[in-house]
């Protein structure tokens, strides 16, 4: 066993029952929904069946009045508009939306994303240089913009006007911007805070396109971009974002854009029907991958065209990027490891801090999260160049990152994101000072028990009771994500049924049996397994989730084994 097993304490009996009775469920089901506090019909309705209608009205969050009277006017006027994204899948996603949000309402529109090497994250003043060359008077950001008080000054000074789509946490000074959409701000009484970019961006046109008289429907086509994004920035899927991912994951599915088209096909997964976990793990990578080895906007012209051939020319660069990305990951996530058996105490280290010469600054952030799942522990990785370390910051649930460089920015130059996941800058000199500082915050906030990798477990189950009515409704909890995980389920004393093999890259692929009934399984990285398997009669205790695995039209279930212990 890998994890320590941690079994949910069962849901209050007297309102299983009721839930059981009045919605004609068995007890596991019911447990499921009252973890989730979906009690009432209305609430589990919403949440199996989500659609539109449960969008909440954009104009509620602060400043989209502003937004939205500045664009007309830029609209109207035909002034021109640039707009900013970030390079990672969220800003490369939400500014494709606009880009095709905007066209769409006869805007003269263009982009600029800033190279991850030469520009750093966020809005430079190269880039505001870029907008003031191209005769631009409104510069719309997306997943980025909330700290750039200066950069946004700059702008000002030129006559440009700025409006901000950001869904980072914001600091105690704002830019001066024409608008700030943000539902994290201080003040915002909009009630969902969990949007990523895309989000935010989303709700950006859906108030635009209803000052001007269309309904939300005409923004359909863009759930597929909007889906992406959210997945991929690894936010809550609840509320708004699981609208969203549900919906736009259906559009994808079944009428897929050429970008995207073009992409499954040359991810080879083109046929398979996708869900949260081959965007974040395939789609996502090879999206990403340009804007941290080239130029991002290779992926936004992908995911903007209408070519299916130039779609196709664009996916084979990001395919040949994203395999370039891979190699550089495992080089440097293998000196990681390295340099923490060298010189990191894991039993007093409860955040690592890796600082090493030219790791190259566009795959630190994959693999501080390599390095975190490994250590179960936050990780910081920090690239140095010329005595200045850039910086990607990973965290686990017990730990709010950004709270912890919050406390200490007086060491960093810069530094932005959210409590799971930020970047920063520092320089080299007051990297150990931060290693010591961190060290502090971590002793009082993450307890030594937390640093043990644990499993959580809905509950312990025969394989019987994965019956078909039971996998429909499992398959409506859908789409899983953070707040909304798959469920584990342990089941004892399986029977292995048949060979066990070893494909992949160490993965162990085998039929297991209990109760009479025979499932597929696989266990990804658990193929050294396979070497202590005595097929004659061996049985294991298993934690796995149930999955549909389709494949040429054909659905069949799997079990995804995430620990075993052999009995």
């Amino acid at each position: 066993m890998l994890y320590r097993w941690i079994f949910r304490k069962p849901a209050d009996p007297a309102k299983t029952t009721t839930l059981q009775k009045d919605n004609n469920i068995d007890p596991l089901l019911a447990q499921l929904l009252l973890e989730r506090n979906l009690t009432e019909k209305d609430q589990i309705e919403r949440f199996l069946n989500p659609d539109l209608s449960q969008l909440h009205d954009p104009y509620i969050m602060c400043d989209m009045n502003k937004a939205v009277k500045r664009m007309v006017t830029a609209l109207r006027d035909g002034e021109n508009i640039l707009i900013y994204g970030d390079y990672d899948v969220d800003g490369i996603t939400g500014v494709s939306l606009l880009y095709d949000g905007l066209f769409k309402l006869g805007g003269k529109i263009s982009f600029y994303i800033p190279n991850r090497i030469t520009d750093g994250y966020g809005v430079s003043p190269h880039g505001i240089k870029t907008a003031a060359e191209r005769g631009v008077s409104l510069i719309l950001t997306v997943d980025c913009g909330i700290t750039a008080v200066e950069e946004v000054q700059i702008a000002r000074d030129m006559g440009i006007d700025v409006i901000i789509c950001d869904h980072h946490e914001p600091s105690d000074k704002v830019p001066d911007a024409v608008a700030i959409l943000n539902p994290k701000q201080k003040n915002c009484p909009y009630p969902y805070k969990e949007l990523a970019g895309v989000g935010v961006a989303f709700k950006f046109l859906q108030a635009l396109y209803d000052h001007l008289g269309y309904g939300v429907s005409e923004l359909e086509s863009f759930l597929d971009l909007v889906a992406i994004g959210t997945a991929a920035d690894i936010v809550p899927l609840l509320d708004e974002n699981r609208v969203f991912v549900r919906l736009g994951l259906e559009r994808i599915n079944n009428n897929p854009r050429q970008g995207i088209f073009a992409l499954l096909e040359s991810a080879s997964i083109l046929g398979r029907e996708l869900d949260v976990s081959l965007i974040v793990f395939v789609l996502a990578p090879r999206i990403n991958a340009v804007g941290r080895i080239s130029n991002a906007k290779k992926a936004v012209h992908l995911l903007t065209s209408t070519s299916l051939q130039q779609s196709r020319n664009i996916a084979r660069i990001l395919e040949s990027e994203n395999k370039i990305r891979r190699d550089i990951d495992e080089s440097t996530c293998n000196q990681a490891i390295e340099l923490i058996s060298r010189s990191v105490d894991l039993e007093k280290s409860k955040v690592l801090i890796l600082a090493q010469k030219d790791w190259h600054p566009g795959v630190i952030g994959i693999v501080a999260s390599r390095i975190m799942e490994k250590f179960n522990r936050p990780t910081i990785l920090i690239s140095l160049n010329d005595g200045i370390g850039k910086g990607s910051a990973r965290s686990t649930l017990n730990f709010d990152i950004y709270s912890a460089l919050n406390k200490v920015n007086y060491l960093l130059e810069n530094f932005g994101g959210h409590k799971y996941a930020a970047g920063l800058t520092i320089k080299a000199e007051n990297i150990e000072p931060l290693r010591q500082a961190i060290h502090q915050i971590s002793e009082e906030m993450i307890d030594s028990e937390d640093l043990a990798p644990t499993l959580d477990i809905t509950a312990e189950i025969s394989l019987r009771q994965l019956d078909a009515r039971f996998l429909k409704w499992l398959k409506m909890f859908a789409p899983y994500g953070p707040q909304n995980m798959r469920p584990v389920f342990v089941t004892r004393k399986m029977e292995i049924a048949g060979d066990v093999n070893v494909v992949g890259n160490n993965h162990l692929k085998l039929k297991v049996r209990n109760d009479g009934i025979v499932i597929d399984a696989i266990a990804y990285n658990l193929g050294d397994v396979s070497m202590q398997v005595n097929p004659a009669g061996q049985k294991l205790d298993a934690a796995y989730v149930i999955e549909e695995n389709t494949w040429n039209g054909q659905t069949t279930i799997q079990m995804r084994i995430k620990d075993l212990d052999l009995v």
